[in-house]
């Protein structure tokens, strides 16, 4: 009894693997490959991706990349997404049944003592395709954010490392500066011990050095956040950075308004994982669309049934006497509750809808964004051209006319101090300026997401 039972399940189980094989692939009814896979980023390349200023940024750059935490979380965080593809696109699983007559039914051909039933659930057409097609979108969406993500950290470590460049320069010029007010103090004290002099030329220049001091503390401090800073994006903060000179010069600069806000526009990640979202809800609406269709469930079963053991029936056994049942089954819900469907369906169009305004204000920040840089990027380069070609020039010469004329007593100390202080000043503002242009680049760089200063691109190129 027990080997027949377990012949009729396996013959069950074959014939019904065979039907639900073949009601799965007339379920399906769309190809494979309905959602565009192909449409996210390319790992980044920092030589053709990025502007180099020098090789020790291509470097962190390439560390940063590589190491860093956060980067990694982001990559694997959209790994994770793409296997939801397919888990939307699969049939759910089949589902198995067995009966056991506890008082079992008679019939005409004998008892039925047992029975199984595998069946498979089908989903309406193109709900599981729609479902993979919004999973893919959504999975494009998430890499771009990793891209966006990426760019976002290159654009903060240049942004530090350009900061390190000025704070390196102030130190030089605060060496340069009590260098020369030391030697200016030691003026002051001989012509005070001849009697030439008054204290009060003494003290300040003192005052002046105490300064510098306080501000040489201030800007060793802003050098050591920065290499920690640099350290931690790079993946490694317990590492101690060995930062080298960085030299900087005022770049040379042509672009096209116009042309810059198009590529922010049709480059940027975050409007590229944007569209992708919106895509994803388009595939959504459609999808809820659907729930007012009835899904299916295609099953076998097989009864099993014992011969007559009664008197009537051993006497006279009927036709078939014994003869097992098998069985066609088929399943459907009945989406009768609408008031359900439509809100699901107006739930999925309002998330459309708030994704293509989200798309119409990350391009509106976008473009923001490439004016303002370049307003901070014309501005920051033209002051420091006039620092540079004039201003350092001028104060240069007013200091050494001074000097001279401290020299001849046609100028007292007091003045003398004055005029270096003013070279100083414009050296110093000059860096900054120079690393505030260098700044703006590299977050110009980050909204058109190609390298800048740089060649634009060809017409079609990612």
């Amino acid at each position: 009894m027990v080997t027949t039972t377990l012949q009729a399940f396996l013959r069950t189980l074959g014939c019904a693997s065979s039907a639900l094989a073949v009601a799965a692939t007339l379920s399906a009814g769309e190809t494979e490959s309905a959602w565009p896979l192909d449409d996210g980023p390319e790992p980044l390349e920092i030589s053709r991706d990025f502007h180099e200023p020098d090789s020790q940024l291509a470097a962190f750059m390439a560390d940063l990349l590589r190491d860093n935490p956060e980067i990694r979380a982001a990559k694997e965080f959209s790994f994770s997404r793409l296997e939801r593809m397919p888990q939307e696109r699969s049939l759910p699983d089949p589902q198995f049944s067995y009966r056991l007559f506890l008082d079992t039914p008679e019939t005409r051909v004998g008892p039925q003592q047992h029975g199984f039933e595998i069946s498979q659930g089908l989903p309406w057409f193109g709900k599981r395709e729609l479902q993979a097609a919004r999973a893919g979108h959504l999975a494009t969406g998430v890499s771009w954010r990793a891209r966006d993500l990426e760019r976002a950290l290159i654009a903060e470590l240049k942004r530090v490392y350009f900061d390190a460049a000025y704070l390196q320069e102030a130190l030089a010029i605060n060496a340069d500066e009590a260098s020369l007010l030391r030697r200016f103090e030691q003026i002051a004290l001989t012509r005070y011990s001849t009697g030439e002099g008054i204290q009060q030329s003494v003290i300040k220049v003192q005052t002046d050095l105490t300064r510098l001091a306080d501000h040489r503390t201030a800007l060793r401090e802003g050098l050591d956040a920065a290499r920690w800073r640099i350290a931690e994006l790079l993946g490694g903060p317990d590492a101690d950075l060995a930062l080298q000179p960085i030299r900087l010069d005022l770049p040379e600069l042509r672009y096209d308004k116009s042309a810059l806000e198009r590529e922010a526009l049709e480059r940027n990640p975050d409007i590229l994982a944007t569209e992708q979202q919106i895509e994803a809800d388009r595939s959504w609406v459609q999808r809820r669309h659907r729930d007012s269709y009835p899904d299916f469930s295609v099953g076998l079963g097989y009864t099993d049934v014992g011969g007559r053991e009664d008197a009537a029936g051993m006497l006279n056994p009927p036709a078939d006497n014994g003869k097992d049942i098998w069985a066609l089954t088929v399943k459907l819900n009945l989406p009768l509750y609408r008031g359900r469907i439509r809100a699901g369906v107006a739930e999925a169009e309002h998330g459309l809808r708030s994704s293509q305004q989200a798309l119409r204000r990350t391009r509106d920040r976008l473009l923001y964004g490439v004016r303002e840089s370049l307003l901070r990027l014309e501005s920051s380069a033209e002051r420091a051209g006039l620092h540079r070609d004039l201003l350092i020039p001028q104060a240069e010469q007013s200091l050494a006319s001074a000097e001279a004329a401290y020299a001849t007593n046609r100028l007292g100390f007091l003045d003398l101090l004055d005029a270096e202080r003013v070279l100083f000043q414009v050296r110093l503002a000059y860096h900054r300026l120079l690393s505030d242009c260098w700044i703006s680049l590299a977050d110009l760089e980050r909204t058109i997401a190609r390298p800048f200063p740089g060649e634009a691109p060809e017409e079609g190129t990612p």
